[in-house]
């Protein structure tokens, strides 16, 4: 009688071990952090020169920027849409508010905050080019990059703004507890943009006009409204990370983070955002976009060429896209 109930105890250990792994193992987002916590340990043991402090600082630094935006991109893809005019936007933001920093004498919180307007006025048009003139989002964004650049472009005939005044290169290259401060912003704005997608009636309902447009409208959302909100928050970011930018390298470039589309898309898509909307995770999006750094700099510390680089980063892209594919055809990975 005892070594059935031990045997029965066993079997009831398993079941639940197993049922904890498959819960595990059953969120993209779970699914993407247990590769990237087994990448770091393979990577630190067999390149050394990875794991120092400074090596592990120039990364963060590297990728905080760009997942600000990728941030925003995910709000864009979560509601069922995609932007692709982000990196005109921190290119035209970053010249702006360098502009009123540098050639006007604004306080620099003046220019920070002006410069993260104007991306949420570029993510306004955006929004009406889709939500309201029903565009397709791919040749909206498409479009209206072009236009933005084309601004900047006229506006600037293509020259840099440089020579900042210390206290203004301080916000994107200055340092708070060791960090430097994009990596405080980076984790700031993961920490709340987090909150709100799951917390706030908002973020729920990006969710579900990305999921299910049609039973969002019929659920009483304002689904134009709610889509045109997502495109604000993402050109806000993204005006949020051109003037930082131009701060950390100091100068402002018509060309800055001009390919910054399909990273932002990718990274986003690595950490478990679906392509078709209604699913995916702020912090997620964190993990894929450090995946794809740390992917970058393995490839420098062990001195594979730059040509290498986007050919297996765009490997990784594929590899999520077919997974996230299979999942939503078959429902199972």
């Amino acid at each position: 009688m005892a070594t059935k109930v031990v045997k029965e105890e066993q079997q009831s250990a398993k079941i639940s071990a197993g049922s904890f792994l498959k819960k595990i193992f059953s969120s993209d987002e779970s699914t993407i952090l247990f590769i990237f916590v087994g990448i770091i340990i393979v990577v630190s043991i067999l390149v050394p020169d990875f794991r120092s402090s400074y090596n592990i600082l120039v990364v963060l630094r590297q990728f905080s920027l760009i997942t600000i935006v990728a941030i925003g991109q995910a709000v864009v893809m979560i509601s069922g849409a995609f932007d692709l005019s982000v990196g005109p936007i921190v290119a035209l933001s970053g010249m702006f508010g360098t502009h009123l920093v540098v050639n006007m004498g604004f306080p620099v919180i003046i220019g920070v905050i002006l410069a993260i307007a104007l991306g949420g006025v570029c993510g306004l048009i955006n929004g009406l080019l889709v939500a309201k003139l029903r565009i397709n989002g791919i040749i909206a964004t498409l479009a209206s990059g072009w236009i933005f650049t084309g601004v900047i472009l006229i506006t600037t005939k293509g020259w840099p703004i440089s020579d900042f005044p210390k206290h203004f290169a301080f916000i994107g290259q200055g340092y708070i507890l060791g960090l430097p401060l994009p990596v405080i912003y980076m984790l700031g704005v993961a920490i709340l943009l987090s909150i709100f997608m799951a917390k706030s009636r908002i973020g729920r309902n990006f969710y579900a006009i990305g999921g299910n447009p049609v039973a969002g409208f019929f659920a009483g959302i304002n689904v134009a409204r709610y889509r045109i909100l997502a495109y604000v928050i993402c050109g806000a970011l993204a005006g949020f990370a051109g003037i930082i930018l131009s701060a950390r390298v100091g100068s402002a470039q018509a060309k800055a983070a001009f390919d910054w589309a399909l990273p932002s898309v990718a990274a986003g898509v690595i950490g478990g955002v679906s392509l078709s909307g209604g699913k995916g995770k702020i912090y997620g999006v964190l993990i894929g976009a450090a995946l794809l750094g740390i992917i970058t700099n393995i490839l420098v510390l062990i001195h594979i060429s730059a040509y290498w680089q986007s050919l297996i980063s765009g490997m990784v892209l594929l590899s999520a896209v077919a997974v996230d594919s299979y999942r939503r055809a078959d429902g199972t990975i």
